[in-house]
């Protein structure tokens, strides 16, 4: 009895254990392997958008080649590393229709099998009839059918503005600015330039000087089912000599740099837990513990088009990572800017020119179409 109890411990305690995909195709499912040296627990965690799902096994191995695995299939694939587990970020393409994950004995395998979508049947196009009513009911459906999938394809891109700050938290105040009052003005500004293009509806997450909580932003953006989520913050610095333009992604695993650690302190000082974004306790799991696959991935892809256009009117210095609890928005491609640095004399002479903030958020402007419209 003793040695049976001993046994269920040992595969309960969080070791170090050799993982290893493994893949195959067959007609009717796309099959995923993970390979264990031993039973071990794990669980699946599902995701708010349906193409997302995560698989968080009790070890912390990292030696993982997910390179192998079909993009055709797999859209991407991140592997977070937290403490004494491991999670599988899937994402998966279009051609999946969903997943059944269920485990295998000698050797010890997760499978995860990703179900094909049912291939349509070719038909004849042209209907004969010699009813006249059956063929105009015919077209009318025709043309109905394709009002609605022309109305999904032009169904415009929601784009959340966050002016960071606010209220009775006026940010960093320096050489006569006070960091809330410019993020609000280059809100606004990018905006008024977004508005324009009707591919898009905008909005902001404050369009006062209110004090708005972290959480309330996140949740905002959520609520408005935003395809992008922008932060603007401008820079400080205590030795002052620090100057030029950053932009910031999401790391969960927090800043890769002492720079970002600096400002994530800065940011996140009225944070004391993590962000809550949902009243879904799993979704919440999600947020606090790994880097959601889309925020963060598809965040990293739009920073690099907003470097871009930024460094031609900006000294634009570095994309960088960092545990931002605003940008903890989940499926929700996300960035912080931060614009300038208000404690250098010559870049606060730019944060006060009516001309740079318009080129600054034109440029923005530019990297947002490039992201979402680019052939």
């Amino acid at each position: 009895m003793l040695k049976k109890i001993l046994i269920f411990i040992l595969l309960c305690v969080n070791t170090a254990l050799a993982l290893k995909l493994k893949h195959a195709e067959h007609s009717d499912f796309y099959r995923v392997v993970i390979e264990t040296e031993k039973p071990v627990k794990f669980e699946e965690i599902p995701f708010l958008d349906s193409r997302i799902f995560v698989v968080s096994i009790n070890t912390n191995s990292r030696k993982i080649n997910k390179k192998i695995l079909k993009r055709k299939y797999v859209k991407s694939l991140d592997v977070i590393y937290s403490g004494d587990t491991t999670k599988f970020v899937f994402e998966v393409s279009n051609k999946i229709q969903g997943y059944k994950i269920y485990t295998l004995k000698k050797p010890f395998r997760i499978v995860i099998d990703l179900l094909k979508k049912e291939k349509k049947q070719k038909t004849d196009k042209t209907v004969v009839s010699n009813d006249p009513i059956f063929d105009i009911i015919m077209g009318y459906e025709l043309r109905e059918k394709k009002k609605t999938i022309s109305t999904k394809i032009n169904t415009r891109k929601i784009i959340v503005i966050d002016p960071g700050h606010g209220g009775k938290d006026p940010g960093a105040i320096a050489n006569g600015l006070r960091e809330k009052d410019v993020n609000l003005k280059i809100a606004r500004k990018l905006k008024e330039i977004i508005e324009k293009d009707p591919r898009f509806k905008v909005y902001l997450t404050r369009n006062s000087d209110r004090y708005i909580k972290l959480y309330d932003r996140t949740v905002f953006a959520v609520k408005k089912k935003a395809d992008l989520f922008i932060s603007i913050h401008c820079n400080s610095s205590p030795t002052r000599t620090e100057s030029g333009t950053y932009v910031y992604t999401l790391n969960l695993r927090g800043a890769r740099s002492k720079l970002a650690r600096l400002v994530e302190q800065r940011e996140n000082k009225a944070v004391i837990d993590y962000v809550r974004v949902s009243s879904n306790p799993v979704v919440n799991r999600i947020v606090a513990d790994l880097a959601i696959s889309t925020t963060v991935t598809e965040g990293r892809r739009f920073a690099y088009y907003l470097k871009k256009y930024l460094k031609h009117i900006t000294d634009f210095k570095d994309i960088d990572s960092a545990n931002f609890a605003v940008l903890k928005t989940p499926g929700i491609p996300s960035v912080l800017i931060e614009t300038l640095y208000l404690t250098d004399p010559a870049d606060a002479q730019l944060l006060k020119n009516d001309q740079f903030i318009e080129n600054f958020s034109y440029s923005i402007y530019n990297a947002i179409t490039d992201y979402f419209f680019r052939e």
